[in-house]
């Protein structure tokens, strides 16, 4: 492991931001001192680090100079603006947005799915981070590929969580007028998200593919090597705070058993669920919040595919557990020393 470094991380505000503040400091990981950092209208609020209450700071201003690594939680535009900053200025770059995931010369890493992506990166490493929709399922994949994957139907039951603090305030705000026969205001979802579902996330290209499902194929072929893999993903945004469901059917080469798609997912290291004579036999996104497992149940064999539920909490464990992972898996690979 590394000696003690500076560590940075920009969207430290938000609720992705806050939670890789918080696992940081669960991790005990090598760290010297943290700094908060966003938008310069942000500056002087405070974050959490453990205990340790930090003042964010402009990230306008920042000197990146002063840090060995940086994470960006902050979404596509300020990684965009500022990683190519801090790579120049000497830090390692974990990056959680849509910036660098589709390039080649950058690596698209998940843990225990690609560790060998951070072998021999050089110097001031980039790392780009997996749509928060797309771990979680390319975990279970890639327990399943030794059979020969072929085909991959999911569907995404998406909490409103995944499109940051305003959706979760929309939601029970919403909520609670209709509870008051009150008319439901409307700003983050084009439509009413309490007690309801949208079955679009994102804009469309002419396929009518959303920007989402175009993000949930790209990123699990890239994952997991397969560029032919074919992949439909339907992705929904459900009235739920936290917490993402996957139903999932895959079709491979060699039909694998219910039984010994459990036995391969509890190998793992995911949590399988699933007694189909017990009362309670499968876990839901609720269950799922407020930790990092990545749960598996109602796995069985219909017809020529394997089907399977998953259940994870999405700013957790499907975003801040793997950019904390990350950083942990670069120390430990002597970047920093």
């Amino acid at each position: 492991m590394s000696e003690a470094i500076r560590v940075a991380v920009v969207g430290a505000t938000n609720l992705v931001g806050q939670a890789v503040l918080e696992l940081l400091a669960e991790r005990e990981l090598p760290i010297e001192r943290v700094y908060a950092l966003d938008v310069a209208d942000k500056e002087g609020e405070s974050a959490y680090y453990g205990n340790l209450e930090l003042d964010v700071l402009a990230v306008e201003e920042f000197d990146f100079a002063n840090v060995a690594l940086v994470i960006f939680v902050a979404g596509t535009a300020l990684s965009r603006q500022y990683v190519q900053a801090a790579r120049a200025a000497g830090a390692a770059v974990v990056d959680f947005s849509a910036a660098y995931r589709q390039a080649d010369d950058v690596p698209l890493y998940a843990p225990r799915i690609n560790d060998k992506q951070l072998d021999d990166l050089g110097e001031a490493p980039l790392v780009s981070i997996p749509n928060c929709t797309v771990t979680p399922l390319a975990q279970a994949l890639a327990t399943l590929q030794a059979a020969g994957l072929q085909r991959v139907s999911v569907t995404t039951f998406q909490s409103v969580s995944g499109s940051g603090q305003a959706a979760l305030e929309e939601l029970a705000s919403q909520t609670t007028a209709l509870f008051s026969q009150r008319d439901a205001e409307m700003e983050v979802f084009p439509k009413r998200i309490a007690f309801n579902v949208l079955p679009l996330i994102g804009s469309v290209d002419e396929q009518g593919v959303s920007e989402e499902e175009l993000s949930v194929e790209q990123e699990v072929r890239k994952l997991l090597a397969q560029p032919a893999l074919v992949i439909e993903a339907s992705c929904v945004r459900v009235p739920v705070f936290f917490g993402h469901g996957w139903a999932v059917s895959v079709e491979s080469a060699d039909a694998l058993s219910a039984d010994k798609a459990r036995e391969l997912f509890a190998a793992a290291g995911l949590q399988v669920v699933d007694d189909p004579a017990g009362d309670m036999p499968y876990v839901t996104p609720l269950e799922a919040s407020g930790n990092e497992a990545v749960w598996v149940s109602r796995v069985r064999r219909q017809g020529r595919a394997l089907q399977f539920w998953l259940a994870a909490d999405n700013i957790r464990a499907a975003i801040a557990h793997n950019c904390v992972a990350t950083a942990a898996a670069l120390m430990k690979r002597g970047y920093f020393a």
